[in-house]
């Protein structure tokens, strides 16, 4: 199953132009865009979008999704805060166990789904609200503050414009390129994810890829809840609210089709910085919140669009390819 990298290439392209274009027109209607300061926090806001981008990607990649993102997030964020505050471990153990503690959440979500046949919709949407609930129960809805400098150094720390939390969502991006376009357990997941029926008649197992997908996908959303957690500098229990739409937008946009078997990871970071940008310029010329919020729904309904059309071109593809009996092997990553 190769990589279709030029697929890829027209996909993320276009979103670099959009970034361009958004960053220009931001940059001229307000002068403080370009500071250093800016980009940071740009930067910085583009790091947590893409890490929670790609914890949706990765059940997407199966045909699955995870309405339980943002409530791993949270609840990962509130064990690394009662670890760090009030039992007072060292913080790589800390940071570790609350990994540890968001990668078996999202095996929990996988042995849900994979023993009950249940779609993984409805599973985490209850898994979800009870990861949200324990925060809150935890911490009685009252953050932990007075975390060590050097854990909020981690989320705030920058070199230049640069935030030292980028690293995350770069090193991110390498492995699941990796991942997706070389490793056995991820090309199973987009074989599964682009024809489920066809992966099982050819041996292949869609319970695995399901179980896989879910474990990934709660392993970034921790990160993605230490990450949050460093750049606030407490450990808040409703942290991850608003994470389910952008878990959702920043995939859609960045090429990753709903259906799954086609992943976009460079897309994501592309999609991210755009999302970014684009609240950044808005709040920087004072248009109000709501705004914003009808701005994201707007390119998502665009993108999905998109998708529709992606989707059609690649059916077409395949049926073009089938009358000449040289099929294309399924799953695509594109890059």
């Amino acid at each position: 199953m190769p990589a279709d990298t030029s697929a890829g290439a027209r996909a993320w392209l276009p979103l670099l132009l959009v970034a361009l274009v958004c960053s220009a027109g931001f940059a001229v209607l307000s002068d403080r865009f370009l500071t250093s300061f800016n980009i940071y926090v740009v930067l910085s806001s583009a790091t947590l979008l893409a890490l929670i981008g790609y914890s949706q990607l990765a059940t997407l990649a199966v045909g699955d999704f995870s309405l339980a993102v943002g409530g791993i997030g949270e609840f990962t964020g509130i064990v690394l805060g009662y670890l760090l505050h009030t039992a007072g471990w060292p913080l790589l153990p800390a940071i570790v166990a609350a990994i540890a503690v968001a990668l078996a959440s999202g095996v929990l979500n996988g042995l849900i789904v994979v023993a009950s046949g249940v779609s993984g919709f409805i599973v985490t949407l209850a898994t979800g609200g009870a990861f949200a609930g324990a925060a809150l129960a935890i911490t009685e809805t009252t953050p932990y503050t007075g975390l060590p400098a050097a854990f909020n150094f981690l989320g705030t720390g920058r070199v230049g414009p640069v935030p030292l939390a980028i690293v995350t969502s770069l090193l991110a991006a390498a492995l699941l390129g990796v991942l997706y376009n070389s490793r056995r357990i991820g090309r199973l997941m987009l074989a599964v994810g682009d024809n489920p029926e066809a992966a099982s008649l050819s041996g292949l197992s869609r319970r695995e890829a399901v179980l896989w997908a879910h474990s990934l996908s709660g392993l970034l959303a921790g990160i993605a809840g230490v990450v949050a957690t460093a750049q606030l500098h407490e450990a808040n229990p409703t942290a991850g609210t608003g994470w389910l739409i952008q878990s959702f937008t920043v995939p859609i946009i960045g090429g990753t089709l709903l259906t799954g078997g086609v992943v976009s990871v460079f897309g994501i970071l592309v999609a991210s910085l755009i999302l970014a940008t684009i609240n950044d310029g808005l709040i920087l010329l004072d248009v109000g919140p709501y705004w914003v919020t009808l701005v994201e729904g707007l390119l998502v309904f665009f993108a999905v669009l998109l998708g529709r059309t992606r989707l059609r071109d690649l059916l077409a593809h395949v049926t073009a390819r089938a009358a000449t009996g040289r099929l294309p092997e399924s799953g695509a990553v594109q890059r």
